[in-house]
Parts: structure tokens; sequence; C-alpha cells
């Protein structure tokens, strides 16, 4: 007994989660919750993960098994159609070792044997090429069916059958031309609408209109364009609708009228009545652009024709003059403004500008067409007019110095002009010239000014030369002496004074006694003054060349005729401009 007690396995001892179950009851059942849903979780996700490899096992078979019967039918195809090719060329050759075997050459034959087996094998080489022929033509000929059919097909003009109120309207190549033609009808009764509201044969409220077509794609060899389907939509809508003309002034719509033609009829006897023939040089016109549009058209907006005549005519005016006692064409001339050509062709009876006109004679001076029915009459004139020469000018020292000789006259152009001239009410308010032809080319008049300075009119001194300011003088009254600083140089007024030497201006202005003058320092140690000019041409602190005009002859200031004082210094100390100009003619 004690043997097998001992045998025996222990019991362990109580672990602390034993324990722990022996003071809560009830754990052990919380321990089995969780035990079991982890097991269920780690079930779902194994089956979950087995079903995903199965699938893709499966399509990975049936999309191999796809590609392989793609494959193996288009290799099939393939060699089915190489096979084809070749089958003529492999029956020649079977049927060419065939006859060698059977000895189609062979010796002892009978002359009657060899015709027959080379009869058979010219029948044989002839069904082989055929159905060699056939074999290819056949699927040639099938292609060739296929592309004409197709470019057929697509040839052909699919279009959209527009339907309203379950009548077919017409067919239009896409939505957006249906587009066009709603918003082209919706204006057209917008338009109306205006019309008659500005008539006052309209009610306030505004006209809509809306419509909802269906489409259905068709084929067709034409389609309708936008006008003809807003005309043909305008017909479906509405039965008070019908064929009228719009009247456009200046782009706006102004009438509606059922008597469109007779309009126009009145328009262009109004522009050029018959029977009456204009001059080929004269061209009429309406001033405002007056648009007659024939369509479709409300026919509640169809405004009297007489009501449009006579707005056509508002605003016609007749000017005209009564004549009093002793009056003459002259002074009716005198009195309206009208010239005599005017009066004379408005009143025949006028004749000429020194005719009596009884008392009381009411003559015609003009007339103010309507507004509305304004006419600019186009005339065209040509005229002969000169073209003004031009003036070359040259210098030369072969001539005095100011002297100028004409060495070519000048001769006018002359050249025809065509100019467009347009009236309103016989009034000219533009001219616009279209044409210009050169009939004779204008001569050029050359002439040259003279530059060589007379003898004595130039002095040379040590460090420079100068020349005679006045070379156009008359005389001279006097030279420095005597309490007098400078030489009195007379000539006309307005004769150019030159600098005597080049250098720059330092005073330029005016002085109580010498009036206007110039100083110029020449660099040199001198300077040179000029007085009593009638004007200055030159400013303080400018440069000037020997020769310069620096003014002109006056008698400003301290002056009793009309000279330049000319003064010299040199070093700052005057000097007699005689000692380099003495030779000069007291006189010209």
């Amino acid at each position: 007994m004690e043997t097998a007690t001992s045998a025996m396995p222990r019991r362990p001892a109580p672990g602390p989660l034993d324990r722990l179950a022996g003071r809560l009851p009830g754990i052990d059942g919380v321990g089995e919750l969780l035990y079991r849903t982890g097991f269920w979780l780690q079930y779902v996700l194994v089956c979950i993960a087995r079903t995903a490899v199965r699938a893709a096992d499966a399509f990975g078979r049936y999309a191999g098994g796809l590609l392989g019967a793609v494959w193996h039918a288009l290799a099939g195809g393939i060699l089915g159609v190489l096979g084809d090719l070749t089958q003529p060329f492999a029956t020649l050759y079977r049927a060419a070792r065939q006859l060698a075997r059977t000895g189609l050459g062979a010796r002892g034959l009978s002359a009657a044997t060899l015709r027959a087996r080379r009869r058979q094998v010219v029948r044989l080489v002839l069904l082989t090429l055929l159905r060699g022929i056939l074999a290819l033509a056949l699927p040639l000929a099938a292609a060739a069916v296929l592309v004409l059919t197709v470019r057929r097909g697509m040839a052909r003009q699919y279009v959209l059958t527009v339907q309203m109120n379950g009548e077919t309207v017409g067919s239009v190549a896409n939505e957006q031309v249906f587009e066009s033609a709603r918003t082209d009808v919706q204006e057209r009764l917008d338009n109306a609408h205006a019309a008659l509201l500005t008539a006052g044969l309209a009610p306030g409220e505004d006209t809509q209109w809306e419509i909802t077509p269906t489409y259905t794609m068709t084929t067709a060899d034409t389609v309708m364009s936008e006008g003809e389907l807003a005309n043909a939509i305008m017909r479906l809508a509405s039965t008070d609708i019908g064929e009228a003309t719009a009247v456009y002034v200046d782009g706006e719509l102004q009438f509606v009228t059922n008597e469109g033609d007779h309009l126009r009829a009145y328009l262009e006897n109004h522009r050029a009545p018959q029977g009456t023939a204009l001059p080929a040089d004269t061209s009429v016109a309406y001033l405002h652009d007056i648009e007659l549009t024939d369509g479709l058209y409300m026919n509640s907006s169809v405004v009297p024709y007489q009501d449009i005549i006579s707005t056509f005519n508002a605003g016609a005016e007749i000017f005209t003059y009564t004549a009093a006692e002793g009056e003459t064409v002259q002074s009716a001339v005198n009195n309206t403004g009208v010239s005599f050509d005017s009066l004379a062709m408005m009143n025949p009876d006028l004749l000429s500008l020194d005719q009596e006109i009884p008392a009381g004679t009411v003559l015609l001076t003009g007339a103010a067409s309507p507004e509305l029915l304004k006419l600019k009459v186009m005339r065209r004139q040509t005229y002969e007019e000169p073209i003004p020469f031009t003036t070359e000018n040259s210098e030369s020292s072969e001539y005095d110095f100011g002297k100028v000789v004409v060495e070519q006259e000048g001769v006018d152009g002359v050249q025809r002009v065509t100019e467009n001239i347009t009236f309103i009410d016989d009034i000219a308010v533009s001219s616009d010239i279209v044409n210009v032809e050169v009939l004779q080319e204008p001569v050029t008049k050359k002439t040259v000014t003279g530059t060589h300075l007379r003898s004595g009119m130039i002095a040379s001194v040590g460090t420079g030369s100068f020349i005679w300011p006045v070379p156009e003088y008359n005389y001279i009254s006097r030279w420095m002496g005597n309490g007098h600083r400078g030489a009195d140089i007379c000539a006309n007024y307005g004769t150019r004074i030159l600098a005597s030497d080049g250098g720059a201006v330092v005073e330029a202005g005016y002085h109580w006694s010498w009036g206007n003058y110039v100083r110029i320092d020449h660099g040199n140690g001198w300077t040179t003054l000029y007085g009593h000019m009638s004007s200055i041409a030159v400013s303080r602190g400018q440069a000037v060349s020997q020769g310069q005009v620096i003014g002109y002859v006056g008698s400003t200031g301290n002056s009793t005729g009309n000279h330049c004082h000319f003064e010299m210094t040199r070093g700052g100390v005057l000097y007699s401009a005689y000692n380099l100009f003495g030779g000069l003619s007291r006189y010209r």
C-alpha cells in the first residue's frame, strides 16, 4: 500500500492566480471567455487568409487558361494562314514527287501514256494554283468590303433631328445650332415687343418663349442653318406669327410692317426719283442706315403702313423769303445769305443780280428734309491746281557778300485733283481727296548767295582776322574820335549785323545809350560791341562764329537814325576800326 501510494503524482502547490481565484468567485468564467474570444478571432483571420490564397490561385489559373486559349487561338490562326498560303506549293511538291516515282520520264512508255500523264500534271498544277488564288483572294475581298463599308458609314452625316410638340422641326448638325436658333427667336420676340411698346400698341408685360426639344440621332444629306431653324420653330411655336418685314434704322428696330415691298419702293423712289437721271459724278444715299429685313414676326407687332410713312416724313420744313419794296436779287442774296446760284436753282425766274423783284414775291431759300429721310449727296469734282515750286539756295564766294543770283527760275507745276464732296440739305459737310494726278512737275528755283567780302571788308591782325560787320551798309557816318567810341555804320532798318570774328557773347541786352547791343569776347584780347540793334539774334554765353548773324540794324537807345555802332577794344583799350577798315569807301 505504501508503495502504491508513494508512486502517485503529487498535486502542485497552488500558485498566485489559484490563490486569487480562491479569493474572487467567478474569475474562472472570465478567463474562459477571454480564451474563447481570442481563439475565435485567430480562426477567422486564418480562414480569411486561406480564402484569399485560394481566390488568388483560382484567378491565376483562370487568367492563365484565358491567356493560353487566346495564344492558342492566335497561334492556330497564324499557323492556319501560313498553312493556307503554303498549301498550293506543298501540293505541287507532292505531285512532282509522285510523278517522279511513277516514272513520268521512264523509258519504254508509249506516247499516249506520256501525254496522259502530262495532262494529269497540268490539271493538277492548274487546280492547285486556282485553289491558292481563291484562298488568298477571298480574305482580301472580304477585307476590302469591310473597309468600304466602314468608310461609307463614316462618310454619312449623323445629325440631330429636333422635335417640338410632337412634330419634327428639322435636322441640325449639333446642339449649338439649336441654342443659337433659340436665342435668335427670343431676340425676335423681344424686338417685336419693344417695337409694340414704342408704338404704344403692346401691353407692358414681356414676351417669353420656352421650348424643350428632343433629339434623335439620324443620318441626313442636308441640315438646317440657324436662321432656317429659327423660322421653322416660329412657325410651329404660335399661330400669331407671319411673314413680315422689320425696319431697322441705324441698327435699331423701329417698325414691323407687312408692306415691305411697298416700303422698299417708296424709299428707293425718294432716294432716286423715277425719271430723274443723276449726273455721272453724283451719288445719293440715306444719311441714316435704313435696313429692311424679311422674316417671321409676331402679327401683333405689325405697324400700319401709313403710320410708318408719317414717322419717316416727320420734321420736314421749307424756308422762304418775302421780297420787300425795291428789292433786287443782290439785296435778296445779302439778306438771306444764300448764294445767287442756289437762289436761281430754286427760283428759275431769277436771272441776274441786278434784277428787280416785285414786293411780296415769296422766294424759296431752302428746305430741311425729314430727319429719317435725310439724303447725303456725294458729288465728285475734278479740277486743276498749281503745285508751288520750291527754292534751293547755295552759297558761293564767286559773288559779293549778300548778293543773291538766280541761276534757275522756278516754275509752278500742275496737278489734277479729284475730290468727293458730301452735301446734306445742299450744305457741304465734308470733302475727301480721292486722287491726285501730277500733270506737270514744278521746276525748282535755284539761287546762289554771295559770300565774298569786297576788298577792305576783311582786315588781318597779328592774332586773327576781322570782317566788316555790316557788309550791306549804305555809308559810314563817322569813325572813332572826338569822344565817339566807335564807327557808326548806316544801313537800312533790319539789315543783318554779323559777328566780326568768332568768340563768345559776354553781353546781350539793352543799354540806355547803345540800345539793343551785343558784346563778343574773341578770346585773344580783342572784344567787339554792336549797338542800336532793332533786335538781337543771340544770347549771353552763346558761342558764335565769324560771319554769324547776331542782330539787325535799328535805331534803339541814344540814336537818331538806323545804324550800327561798332566798337573794338584790344587789351581793354578802345581801338579804332579805321585802323583795320580805313580803306573802305565811306559810301558804298
